[in-house]
């Protein structure tokens, strides 16, 4: 599929931060009327119309619904960084969007799931998808290197880094701060991850052995999911450590203990959202990459 693909779609963009202009100029560049709904600066001029007067509104008719990346909160709430205003995908919501009508999101969450049961809508989570991962982790790798300037008195040059996880986004964060000729340690349980790490001149950890070694490092950086700096690491650690958590919600930090105990932990979840417009691209290829294979297959059944 190629030039005004979405001619006669109706797109509706909803919540996010910056990002989400891209997938508005996107589905507007590909013939779609897009319709959004979240106060995002800039909106109107990159939707080519104004907010729709509710979030209801803006899903009327809509054949594909672009949620933002950082997902739902606990209260099942959309991420919206620029409205106080809580957007809940519920039923009655859902039930003005087109038949079949696909609505990106981060995750299949229940709430979500339990919303979208007898609506015209399709939930399809794309947050782990691998291409998007994998551009979004080059935004977060930029991002844990500035914060690491920003909050740390020594050049990166020669710092020691323990890198926790060495997945998508735990790679190209190590390389990142092994280019900038920082000492970089790679702690993980997967032996070919660490293999992998001692390819690329890296140290690897064993993470059942990472207690042995965590107190020389000056920052930590965890990709990992799950709590893996726990009260007992955390106590290990320098003093002036500074542990820097990639990960979204809940984290990988136990971030009490760390208060107590007086380390400085700096959580730079979403840092995709730093470089806006080229995450924002990168989250709407994608999601028209899913487009496109769902039609394809569709047309073969």
């Amino acid at each position: 599929m190629a030039g005004l693909e979405l001619k006669g779609w109706t797109v509706a963009v909803v919540g996010g931060d910056l990002r989400m202009l891209e997938h508005m100029r996107g589905a507007r560049a590909a013939g779609a009327m897009v319709q959004h709904y979240g106060s995002v600066p800039g909106a109107e001029a990159a939707a080519g119309r104004p907010q729709a007067a509710s979030l209801a509104d803006a899903l009327k008719g809509a054949a594909i619904i672009s949620c933002p990346i950082p997902g739902v909160g606990e209260d099942a709430s959309l991420f919206a960084k620029y409205t106080d205003e809580k957007l809940l995908m519920t039923r009655d919501v859902l039930a003005g969007a087109a038949p079949g009508a696909l609505m990106f999101t981060y995750c299949n969450t229940p709430q979500l799931l339990a919303w979208a049961k007898g609506t015209p809508v399709e939930v399809v989570g794309y947050g782990a998808d691998d291409e998007l991962c994998i551009f979004h982790a080059i935004a977060t790798a930029e991002g844990a290197i500035k914060i690491a300037i920003e909050n740390t008195d020594e050049t990166l040059l020669s710092m020691s880094v323990l890198c926790f996880g060495f997945g998508r986004v735990g790679t190209s964060v190590a390389e990142a701060f092994h280019a900038m000729k920082a000492r970089v340690s790679v702690a993980a349980r997967n032996p070919a991850q660490l293999a992998r790490a001692t390819s690329m001149g890296l140290m690897p950890i064993q993470l059942s052995e990472v207690g042995e070694h965590i107190g020389r490092f000056s920052l930590l950086v965890s990709s990992s999911s799950g709590r893996v700096l726990t009260r007992e690491l955390i106590a290990r650690t320098r003093p002036d450590v500074l542990i820097l958590d990639l990960c979204s919600p809940p984290g990988s930090v136990d971030f009490a203990a760390a208060k107590e105990l007086n380390r400085r932990v700096v959580w730079g979840r979403a840092q995709a959202g730093t470089a806006p417009r080229s995450a924002g691209r990168h989250e709407w290829q994608v999601l028209m990459r899913i487009v496109r294979e769902r039609k394809l297959k569709g047309s073969s059944a």
